[in-house]
Formats: structure tokens, sequence, C-alpha cells
């Protein structure tokens, strides 16, 4: 049940709530203080803080093709696979190829990504009694990206809110706006953070304590490793003056959300179709 994360939840929300507060008076004071856009460990994690929510689909397609019995199943597994492998590569040349030709090799790359996961994939025996909650697991995953990636969007256009690091050049910031201002449709886009949002996908493994037995003991990992890994990709934004504290608060509790969502419809799932999971029956 969701309640053996409840601990967890009560500490994020309770962080969150510390955080918003914060930021509600020291916004522009923290970005101000900790400003270092050539920090190269902030430049790292900005090229790869998304890679999580990257992997979903690659991920989440291989898993529905070898986990469902329906052919129908198995094709758009594949192509979910192959799909999301292709926009990965796409994702990784704009940080990391500089050739001209870097786009069209970066979705090949990709494909070749995807073909190597099916391909090893199919050598891999799952066990019949955890094809269901890995088949549930795997499209209940893929909605929470595509709802985390549409909230956040949709927020960015709603709030209109001015990225630091255009303020910063000038050292004018009459432009800047507190995170609870609705500032409209403006083409500016800094809050919520969808970096923090992508990273914060890394949340979905607190679904494997669901999955299968020998996880139920690092349930707490499945929290924690996320939480630092979130966090971490989240102050590098601030120290990168692309988001401030608001921002990432907020672009993580969204990702969270989204996953405790989730795994509430995922219980509803195994409840509705008598599926076995670990921890629901623990």
């Amino acid at each position: 049940m969701l309640k053996r994360y409840k601990t967890e939840i009560i500490v994020f929300y309770a962080l969150a709530v510390v955080a918003l507060a914060v930021s509600s008076f020291f916004d522009l004071k923290i970005d101000i203080a900790l400003n270092n856009p050539s920090n190269p460990f902030a430049v790292w994690l900005y090229r790869t803080g998304e890679f999580p929510s990257r992997l979903i689909c690659p991920v989440a397609g291989a898993v529905i093709m070898f986990c469902t019995g329906r052919r129908f199943g198995k094709i758009s597994g594949a192509l979910l696979c192959l799909g999301g492998s292709a926009y990965m590569g796409y994702y990784i040349s704009k940080h990391f190829f500089v050739d001209e030709y870097k786009t069209p090799f970066g979705i090949l790359w990709g494909v070749g990504f995807g073909v190597t996961v099916l391909y090893f994939g199919s050598y891999i025996k799952i066990p019949k009694q955890l094809k269901a909650p890995l088949l549930a697991a795997a499209v209940i995953g893929v909605a929470v990206m595509a709802v985390q990636l549409i909230t956040v969007d949709v927020m960015k256009t709603l709030w209109g809110r001015v990225r630091f690091r255009d303020l910063f050049p000038e050292r004018n910031y009459d432009s800047f706006t507190a995170w609870y201002v609705i500032n409209g449709k403006t083409g500016n886009k800094s809050f919520p953070s969808g970096h923090t949002a992508g990273a914060g996908m890394s949340y979905l493994m607190m679904f494997l304590p669901f999955i299968h037995k020998k996880w139920t003991k690092r349930r707490a990992l499945c929290f924690w490793l996320p939480f630092v890994y979130s966090s971490a990709v989240a102050f590098t934004r601030l120290v990168m003056g692309a988001h401030y504290l608001s921002d990432v608060t907020v672009g993580g509790v969204i990702a969270f959300t989204c996953v405790i969502l989730g795994i509430k419809a995922f219980e509803r799932c195994c409840a509705k179709n008598k599926i076995s999971s670990p921890l629901l029956m623990s």
C-alpha cells in the first residue's frame, strides 16, 4: 500500500513547503549568491539531468513487448521502445554531438540503442508472475511521464516567468516576479523547472518494491536515491542561473506527485485485475 511510503511522502512535502516559504523572500538573492554558469558539475547535470525521463519510453516499451501476450501490444511496445530511443538519441545529440549532421546521427544512434535493448531483452527470462505487475507499471510509467511533461509545459506558458540568467547580465531585476505571480504568456518559461521534473522521473524507482519482493526491504532507498539525484539537478539549475529555488521546488513536486498518483493507480489496477504485488500483500 502507498502507506508504506507515508514517512517519505511527509518528509518530501514538508521540505517542499519550507523551500517555497524561503523562496518567497529570497528567490532572487539565492540565485545572485550561487550564480556560476561555467561550473563543470552544473554543466554536466544540465546535459544529463533529464536522462531518467528520456529512458522511460525505451525501457517501458521493451517491458510491454516482452510482458504482453497480445500481438498488438508487442508491436506497440516495440514502436514505443524504438520511438523513445530515437528521441533520446536526439536529446543526446543536442548536448554531446558537435558535427553538422549531429541530429540525424543522434537519432540513428538512438534507434540503435532501442534495437540493442530489444535484442538483449529477448534473452531475459521473465517469470510469469512478474509479467502482469511489470506490464502495469510500464504503462502507468509512460502515463506518469506524459502528465508530468504536459503539466510543466502548461504552467511554464501560463506563468511566463523571466529566467535569472536573462536578468543578470544587465543587473536589472525589475522584471523579476515572485513564484506565485502568474504573468501570462510572455515567452519566458522559468517556472517550473523542466530539468528538475525530468530528473524527478527517477522517483519511478518507488514502483520496484511493488513488483519484486527483493526490493521490499530497499523501499527507503527507492525514495532517497531519486531524492538526492533530483535535488542535485535542482541545485545546479540555480548555479546555472536557469531557475530559482521556487522553480526547482515546484518542478520536483510535480514529478513526485505524478509518481505518487501513478502508484495509487497501480494499486487499483492490481486490485481490479487481481495482480499479485509483494508490497501490497505484505
